[in-house]
């Protein structure tokens, strides 16, 4: 196997092996390992996607444990015509009945349609003959109800990552059962998500690094499986768009993207299962760092479940200059991004020393703890210090370079009210903090304007918060970053 293949290869066998690991055969499903987040549980999304890779493996036994797999997963989808959760599936097996009270995302989640769908259709694209004729049938009978439901949803095209597959999922089922009407809706809804990435450049749900993975998921289905061919052409264009972003944000010293980040659920992709740290992987080896080790306790592990499809979809052919950014930092830069007509993304990449600031120009809507409008990552002795800033008012953040290693930050909020910020620097020392300087390790912080620190606490992940409380009401206030090489910490 030549080199070009090899991280393919790996990311496959380093996956599966895992998700093989968390096999429980006495529910033919996927669960959660013994240090997952609490409560362990079983898994549907994952064991479709374990299934898949099964089939794509095709080692002994693999196709009876595919199809056990698959088995499981159709018993647990939602039909239940009218209802708004008709088509998709249950998260977890033995979930509460469903009713008039029932929310999204609190008591299901309406994306599975889309998740899970997928995963079912690359498996009856590349294996049907493979696979009992009944069997079969019920897949098809599946994506029926996910399309069904999925076209009753009419998922907005600003929604970036679910649009893309429910576009996918439409088209491809359409063509798969001969309904024109079906494809097309498909089509139109693809058309509409590039419409507004091609208006700015952007993905309105920007910057993200889950959801960029999950971006590239749903173009490389259209680049490797698409057959409209005027809008497979313009999805791969935009597919590379994509890429050629994230290289212009990507610090390989530092090993992450810089901020800010619209929706994420960590701040280092050395620490925590990133969807697009499964693409990194694919383009770079294990050895860009861009993934946790895997005999480790990592967080939201359940999406390395994505491993074995990213690896069977594989990579577009990168830009060199792509490639160049991703396999060694080029040098300090600042990226200006516009997003969508009144949000701009800026941020500023040194050596030792990345920043990522959001200027919102009004109400964000309500992504609670996944928006991040202000990070920083630094370079320590071992790995990489970050923060950033939670906060669920609008604030608007930018960033400017002040020297080598030096980044100042303004923020102006329309409201007073409480800001926290949270930091993961190995040996911070909480005596070091106060309300107008933070000594972290590695890095130096002045700050002015933002309030009075009336807590710092420590937090059972290895995370601080810093809690200010405002003593006035709308205004700005300014932070200083400044990274501090000679700290013998850092």
């Amino acid at each position: 196997m030549n080199a070009v293949h090899r991280p393919t290869a790996m990311l496959a066998s380093a996956s599966m092996a895992v998700l093989d690991r968390w096999w429980d055969p006495s529910t033919h499903l996927v669960t959660d390992p013994l240090w997952g987040q609490s409560p362990r549980r079983a898994r549907v999304r994952e064991t479709g996607l374990y299934a898949l890779g099964l089939l794509a493996r095709g080692g002994p036994g693999d196709l009876d444990r595919a199809r056990q797999a698959l088995e499981a997963v159709l018993a647990h989808q939602l039909d239940q015509p009218g209802a708004p959760w008709h088509g998709t599936w249950l998260r977890f097996p033995h979930e509460p009945a469903l009713n008039h009270t029932s929310l999204a995302w609190r008591d299901y989640d309406p994306n599975w349609r889309e998740f899970i769908g997928c995963t079912l259709l690359l498996v009856v694209m590349g294996w049907e003959d493979q696979l009992p004729g009944e069997l079969v049938g019920r897949l098809d009978r599946a994506l029926d109800l996910a399309v069904a439901g999925s076209l009753a949803r009419g998922v907005s095209p600003h929604y970036s990552n679910i649009a893309l597959m429910a576009a996918f999922l439409q088209h491809a089922v359409g063509k798969r059962q001969g309904d024109a009407a079906t494809d097309t809706a498909g089509v139109e809804l693809m058309q509409a998500v590039l419409d507004l990435f091609e208006s700015h450049g952007a993905f309105e749900e920007y910057n993200s690094p889950t959801y960029y993975g999950v971006d590239l998921y749903a173009l490389a289905l259209w680049r490797r499986h698409g057959s409209n061919p005027g809008t497979v052409a313009r999805a791969r264009t935009v597919e590379l768009a994509l890429w050629r972003d994230i290289a212009a944000h990507h610090h390989a010293g530092l090993q992450n993207l810089a901020g800010p980040y619209d929706r994420s659920y960590g701040m280092d992709l050395g620490d925590y299962s990133g969807a697009l740290g499964l693409w990194l992987w694919l383009a770079q080896g294990r050895q860009g760092g861009v993934y946790p080790a895997l005999d480790r306790p990592h967080q939201h592990q359940w999406d390395l479940g994505l491993g074995p499809s990213v690896a069977l979809l594989g990579l577009p052919e990168l830009p060199a200059e792509v490639r160049a950014e991703l396999d060694s930092f080029s040098g300090p830069r600042t990226v200006e991004q516009p997003i969508d007509g009144r949000r701009v993304a800026r941020s500023v990449l040194e050596e030792n020393l990345m920043v990522g600031a959001e200027h919102v120009g009004g109400d964000r809507g309500s992504l609670h703890d996944q928006f991040h409008p202000l990070t920083a990552h630094w370079r320590l002795a071992d790995g990489v210090g970050w923060l950033r800033l939670v906060s669920a008012l609008t604030i608007d953040v930018t960033a400017k370079r002040a020297g080598t290693d030096a980044v100042d930050v303004a923020l102006q909020r329309a409201n007073g009210g409480d800001l926290a910020f949270q930091v993961r620097a190995d040996g911070l020392d909480p005596a070091a903090l106060t309300a107008q300087r933070w000594e972290l390790p590695g890095l130096s912080v002045a700050v002015d304007g933002v309030g009075e620190l009336v807590r710092v606490e420590a937090a059972p992940d290895g995370t601080w918060w810093l809690r200010y409380r405002s003593t006035g009401g709308p205004g700005g206030a300014e932070l200083a970053l400044r990274h501090r090489p000679a700290d013998p910490l850092g």
